[in-house]
């Protein structure tokens, strides 16, 4: 037995060991310690090991199963009087289907164990939630849980089922989403994780078999496979008594067939068993649009479903989306006689934590209240050339328009042919790529786009493999030490230096292994990565919808969108760029108008606040039955289709335990002018006092103890964007105004942030003066925000508040412990507010194109505020579900 097979054999033990410990111990480390002395002794069988050897191994568990780590706990939204009491961790501890799973995940995908815990403790999070499927009382549970886009939910989903089975579930039926080739994906994903019967073309065992093959007690049957789904011609022979998995599309036909078969088993052989149906992707399909109000029946996919649940006495829904919009929008109160209640998730709420190295929102749309977060934007506006191609085309007869690729389309091209390159010199050879051009939802568009994007990429690739005087070379080579070598040098990873004549050499190379695919409906073309697992596919997928939700593009780096609409949850879910990106980050790209970046970036703060509210109710120990999820809502944008919001109310906001800051400002000269004056009018009233807070350099003039009606008035004539929605200065006035009457936010700390006197931006000092207040320079924002369109109405600086500065008039003991942000502000007392106030500095690039004429009396100001918590409970710009 080799060095490595005892170590293998010692760490299956150890491992084996520590999940059956964990649930009954006191902590990791407790679990940790009795699994290793278990591990020692289950290999003394075999082999000796000495001391030094044993603690070596030791230290090995302990670094890998991070013991002592403290891994986030998934919030959950489950009513602690409501919540049965039958599920405890131990149950599935040592269990055949999930150790099988686990042990799959660690040893086989060499998955990190911090999100295999995190799978571990989400499951057990939710089946808390469910019914006892050994308990003869029959039960009725609906939840619904939040995951990322692209983010592992079916590996979720996979450990949920295999826990499923494992504490006695007879019947779980997997919603698969509505389209054959995403139902045949997951089915196989299933087959390899759950059941465990796939082999490969030699016959060796795929998947959970790997680590243990079916045994006589533990096989499970299908009444589906990777060819068949759900149909009328199929007899559903297996016994429903023993466990089977069904992996069905949410399809009328197929949905239909299933009800009337379990139908007939329940009637023939009075079938009384626990079901547990997942649905995939729940806000699709699954929500009904009906209108109660003129008696309409439920839709059919909706109504099929609930029908499918009405046939059993036990049953559980577990809903898994990334937008959950619609379905946090379902009627409580609805129900049918025949489809019993609608899919409201009434019982529970469960958020996935955000798995490491995963890329979302916030991270190509830098949301963070943090304005020295220095990485390079990721977003390449699109100009007028580009996007007046694709406004004109409003119809599928219009694909004609569609004559040329456009500067920046082609410009996306070169991008995604040196990031292939760059890559490969990064050792990430023989890696999926994918490039997604997505600019139509019409397939005679998409098929006009494709054919000119593979004639461009043609010319491209022959010109850069056959003419070393070619102006795409000079192109390449542009855009390579413009765009991606500064990028790359700012971005906060150790990342190696690269020359062009390397990349040149690479691309020469790479420029026959592209391929142009059309995605769609009436193309044949199929994103088959499995086909090219061994060398890696490297595709420009042009698309629309089928791109839109559920298909993975493996690798993507390179977007061109130009779709945009008007509804939260399909924005989400057509950002297919959002995933993991490991290593390759910094050459990932969006064209994209500055307009669906903005909206993009809204919707990534309505979910940051989305999850805050989970976490919220969770504390609170409410079901989602007690308490309506709030909902950020925008001006124009809205949460689900309009079909879908009939049960939303809007209400308004709570500026309790939050910071707030304007990011958003306007481009014409009087706004600046009259905020100026506003501040200047301020000033005259204060008495004003130089301080500096902590370590820091940054001085700031201070009032303290300032009445609540000064700050009113000041936000009186102070004018926030026009476009602003939450930071608006109108509606903080009134929330100011409406706490003050139950005593808080009465005394105010005011104070005037000055420009930090080492300027390591490079844009220098920019003297300011204010009334009768002087400043030796304004303070640097907005150092990588590019200058707005020649049309743009509206610029957006991102944050202004520095780490720490909403902490200024805090005592620095009372929250020295304390990381949390949110904890922080629960310090402040509820009558104390702060007001910063930001002269800015003009001379950064985002205000240099402005028709104004800045001067040491007319500057930027931006301002923010630091809220302590309220007991007020009421809100101003969420939405909210009315029957609840």
């Amino acid at each position: 037995m080799t060095e490595m097979d005892k170590k293998g054999l010692f760490e299956q033990s150890f491992s084996t060991n520590y999940y059956m410990f964990k649930p009954i111990s006191k902590n990791q480390q407790e679990a940790a310690e009795k699994a290793l002395i278990m591990a020692k002794m289950a290999v003394s069988g075999f082999f000796n090991i000495d001391d030094k050897t044993f603690k070596k191994w030791s230290l090995e568990m302990f670094m890998k199963y991070k013991i002592g780590v403290d891994i986030p706990k998934p919030p959950s939204v489950i009513g602690i009087e409501n919540e049965d009491k039958w599920f405890k961790p131990q149950l599935v501890s040592g269990t055949f289907f999930w150790t099988r799973y686990r042990q799959y995940l660690s040893n086989i995908k060499n998955w990190p164990s911090e999100s295999v815990e995190a799978i571990d403790d989400t499951t057990n999070e939710i089946l808390k939630a469910l019914g006892n499927p050994k308990s003869i009382t029959p039960f009725d549970k609906r939840g619904l849980v939040l995951g990322y886009v692209q983010s592992g939910k079916t590996a979720n989903f996979t450990g949920l089922i295999n826990k499923a089975f494992d504490v006695g579930y007879k019947l779980i039926i997997v919603l698969s989403g509505i389209h054959n080739d995403l139902r045949a994906q997951t089915q196989i994903r299933l087959n390899e994780e759950v059941i465990g019967n796939r082999t490969d073309k030699e016959g060796k065992a795929m998947g959970v078999a790997q680590v243990y093959a079916n045994t006589p007690d533990h096989i499970i049957s299908s009444w589906t496979t990777e060819e068949r789904d759900i149909s009328s011609g199929h007899g559903g022979t297996s016994n429903l008594n023993s466990p089977t998995l069904m992996v069905v599309k949410k399809n009328k036909t197929v949905l239909e067939s299933l009800r009337d078969q379990l139908i007939n088993h329940r009637d023939l052989y009075h079938l009384d068993i626990p079901v547990l149906i997942v649905d995939d992707e729940a806000d699709q399909a699954s929500v009904d649009t009906s209108d109660p109000n003129k008696s309409e029946d439920p839709k059919t996919i909706n109504k099929l479903i609930r029908q499918i649940l009405e046939v059993f006495n036990r049953k559980a829904y577990v809903g898994y989306t990334a937008t959950p919009f619609a379905n946090l929008l379902i009627s409580k109160e609805a129900k049918t006689d025949d489809e019993g209640q609608d899919l409201y998730p009434k019982d529970f709420l469960v958020g996935l934590p955000k798995p490491k190295d995963y890329c979302g929102p916030e991270e190509f749309f830098n949301v963070d209240e943090d304005p020295e977060d220095m990485r390079p934007s990721l977003i390449r506006p699109l100009k007028e050339e580009d996007t007046e191609v694709f406004t004109t085309i409003k119809k599928k007869t219009d694909a004609d328009k569609f004559e040329e690729v456009p500067p920046q389309m082609r410009e996306a091209i070169l991008a995604f042919m040196l990031t292939i390159a760059i890559r490969n010199l990064r050792e990430q050879r023989n890696k999926h790529n994918s490039m997604l051009i997505h600019t139509s939802r019409f397939k005679d568009v998409q098929s006009n786009v494709k054919d000119e994007v593979a004639r461009t990429f043609e010319m491209i690739s022959q010109q850069l493999q056959y003419n070393v005087k070619s102006n795409v070379i000079l192109e390449a080579k542009a855009l390579y030490e413009l765009d991606f070598l500064p990028t790359t040098k700012e971005w906060p990873e150790d990342l190696p230096d690269i020359s062009w004549e390397a990349v040149y050499e690479e691309l020469k190379i790479i420029a026959d292994k592209i391929r142009v695919f059309e995605i769609n409906g009436n193309s044949k073309d199929a994103l088959d990565y499995h086909q090219y697992k061994e060398d890696g596919l490297n595709v420009i997928a042009v698309g629309g919808d089928k791109l839109s939700r559920g298909l993975t593009l493996e690798g993507l780096s390179i977007t061109y969108y130009f779709r945009n609409t008007l509804m939260y949850d399909t924005l989400m879910q057509m950002g297919r760029w959002f995933g993991y990106r490991k290593g390759y980050m910094d050459l990932c790209r969006i064209y994209t108008s500055e307009d669906i970046a903005s909206n993009f970036e809204h919707l990534a703060i309505a979910m940051i606040e989305l999850r805050k509210e989970f976490d919220r109710l969770a504390k609170l120990g409410k079901t989602p039955s007690e308490y309506a999820v709030k909902m950020l809502s925008h001006p124009s944008m809205t949460l689900t289709s309009p079909l879908k919001m009939r049960n939303a109310v809007s209400s308004t906001v709570i500026y309790g335990g939050t910071l707030q800051q304007t990011r958003m400002l306007d481009t014409d000269e009087q706004f600046y002018k009259n905020n100026m004056a506003a501040t200047e009018k301020l000033v005259g009233k204060l008495p004003l006092v130089k301080r500096n807070f902590g370590k820091g350099k940054t001085n700031y003039y201070v009032s303290d103890n300032v009445d609540s009606t000064l700050v009113k008035e000041y936000l009186a004539e102070y004018k926030t964007s026009s476009r602003v929605e939450k930071v608006d200065s109108l509606k903080i006035l009134n929330y100011i105004d409406l706490v003050n009457k139950q005593g808080e936010l009465t005394s105010w700390t005011v104070a005037f942030v000055e420009g930090d006197p080492a300027d390591r931006t490079g844009v220098g000092q920019y003297p300011v003066n204010i009334g009768e207040l002087s400043l030796n320079s304004a303070v640097v924002r907005g150092v990588r925000v590019p200058s707005p369109t020649s049309n743009a109405t509206t610029l957006d600086i991102k944050a202004i508040v520095a780490p720490n500065q909403e902490y200024i008039d805090i005592d620095p003991e009372k929250i020295k412990d304390i990381k949390d942000r949110d904890e922080k502000r629960r310090v402040r007392p509820k009558e104390k507010g702060l007001l910063l106030i930001y002269p800015l500095n003009p001379n950064v690039t985002v205000f240099n194109s402005l028709p104004v004429q800045f001067s040491d009396r007319l500057v930027p100001i931006g301002i923010a505020f630091s809220f302590p918590e309220t007991t007020i409970d009421e809100t101003v710009i969420y939405q909210t579900n009315k029957t609840v």
